[in-house]
């Protein structure tokens, strides 16, 4: 079975259709955990609406009924999860109906850890999709890259250290005992899936879907929203000490380059992002992804 984790913050606006993209899959073993973070809007009474009529869907919340954000939100959602796969959906987003039915088949294919897919905006009206048409293809291209030059399954250590290769929560599923060891303590809670699969790539192996299964809908009120320069650099400091603090599980794993890596200055961290980058898209994409990425 898989379980399907979907945090929810007052996102009664779209949270039905959210649902009935999981209700539509032609995977039909799964569960869905609604696992609302104290909304206060209609949502809680809307999910609960579809678990009425389908035993398959949960609806779980804070003892207190409080906002308590999207870690500890997770955390409760992993406890109660009963699969032996996890999957994410945000809850303003949607997947196609072969979605987890695809992702299981390759699961079973290629004997990954995690399993993702590529991605389609769903831009919502106002919404700048500048960062996103020029960020998400890339990322997914190198994807399909390394399924060439695998083969199959990948790994992702070193190059998760550079960047977050996986742009959403929506578009990926693992296995529920690689999240369960995982540390939730994310030093930028906003970037706790980044933080999830740098845990999980120091033993994992990731294989990829390159049809566009899952819709992120992009719009001024999502999570990932734009950020200062001071606080994006802030926060890129922030989180590689994080994976500092992980270096040692690192070094264990035998593998030297993600060790030595991270005893580098964090400076060397944004060079590294920003030649690559460069060279994969060219200065003039390069400095035009950044400019899209602040105000």
């Amino acid at each position: 079975m898989i379980s399907i984790l979907m945090a929810s913050y007052n996102y009664e606006l779209y949270i039905g259709e959210a649902i009935k993209s999981v209700l539509n899959q032609t995977w039909i073993d799964f569960e869905l955990l609604v696992i609302d973070d104290g909304s206060k809007d209609g949502s809680v009474a809307l999910a609960r609406s579809f678990a009425k009529h389908d035993s398959r869907v949960r609806v779980l919340q804070h003892p207190d009924g409080k906002n308590h954000g999207l870690p500890e939100t997770l955390s409760l959602g992993i406890t109660e999860a009963r699969g032996e796969w996890i999957a994410f959906l945000e809850s303003d987003d949607l997947w196609e109906p072969a979605c987890l039915e695809q992702r299981m088949g390759l699961a079973r294919q290629t004997g990954a850890d995690v399993i993702l897919n590529a991605i389609r905006p769903l831009p919502m009206p106002g919404a700048d999709t500048g960062w996103f048409d020029i960020f998400v293809p890339r990322v997914m291209r190198e994807h399909e890259h390394r399924t060439t030059r695998s083969g199959g399954a990948y790994s992702l250590q070193s190059p998760l250290l550079v960047e977050n290769k996986i742009p959403t929560f929506s578009c990926a599923m693992l296995k529920a005992e690689n999240l369960r060891a995982c540390s939730l303590a994310a030093p930028v809670p906003r970037w706790l899936d980044w933080w999830i699969w740098i845990q999980v790539a120091q033993n994992g192996l990731f294989a990829f879907i390159p049809a566009q299964l899952t819709s992120w809908r992009l719009h001024a009120g999502s999570y990932n929203h734009k950020t200062t320069l001071k606080q994006c650099i802030q926060d890129n400091m922030r989180l590689w000490d994080g994976f500092r603090s992980l270096q040692e599980s690192y070094r264990q794993s035998g593998k030297s380059y993600s060790y030595w890596f991270l005893q580098s200055p964090f400076w060397s961290r944004l060079l590294a992002r920003f030649g690559m980058i460069a060279y994969q898209s060219g200065i003039f994409d390069t400095l035009k992804q950044i400019h899209n990425r602040i105000r």
